[in-house]
């Protein structure tokens, strides 16, 4: 079984908080840390910079198309970032995490 680490930005606290309760309450994640962020980015054709949410949610390769669908159904961003990378580590972790998934 392959694992990931999801990273999601969000408008604020309460966004994040709601996207994490979402994908946690739904079984698609074992769990989401957040952070505040300052990000500076291009859109539009205009540079920004906007406080932020960052969410790092751990689950499986699998479940990342229906954290994406999910994500991209209650978020307010037109266009979110939700992008995972592959994840190893201690073996009795990642195992928590398979078990704490339903997919």
């Amino acid at each position: 079984m392959k694992f990931i680490i999801v990273y999601i930005t969000a408008s604020g606290t309460v966004e994040a908080h709601n996207i994490a309760s979402e994908l946690v309450s739904r079984g698609l994640v074992a769990c989401v840390n957040m952070y505040p962020i300052r990000s500076v980015f291009m859109w539009k054709g205009e540079v920004n910079e906007d406080d932020e949410v960052v969410l790092f949610a751990k689950t499986t390769k699998n479940n990342f198309e229906p954290v994406r669908e999910l994500v991209r159904s209650i978020h307010s961003y037109e266009l979110p970032a939700i992008v995972s990378w592959d994840i190893e580590g201690d073996s009795e972790f990642l195992e928590w995490i398979r078990t704490s998934v339903s997919h």
